[in-house]
């Protein structure tokens, strides 16, 4: 409990001391009006969350394919070979 009062109270004091400037860039105050600096930070921002999205889907296409493959599971391994064995004692019978 303490910590967190210690985190509470130092934190506003902290965001006090530290200069406007390190608050947020430009991109997310919106004045990229022409700037190099503020295109490139637009532009890195735009990737990263295109790069988040793109985990983000693959984490959810992964999960999808686990539930998939849980509610249509594969049969036991001793009825695929068992099933490949039969398929073999027929064509050398025929």
């Amino acid at each position: 409990m303490k910590l967190f009062r210690a985190t509470a109270l130092l934190t506003p004091l902290i965001l006090l001391a530290s200069s406007p400037g390190a608050w947020a860039c430009a991109a997310c105050y919106g004045d990229t009006s022409g700037s190099k600096m503020g295109n490139a930070a637009a532009i890195g921002i735009f990737a990263m969350v295109i790069i988040m999205f793109g985990m983000l889907g693959g984490v959810g296409a992964f999960m999808y394919h686990l539930a998939n493959r849980a509610k249509h599971p594969l049969p036991d391994y001793e009825e695929l070979v068992g099933d490949d064995n039969d398929e073999a004692t027929d064509k050398d019978n025929s």
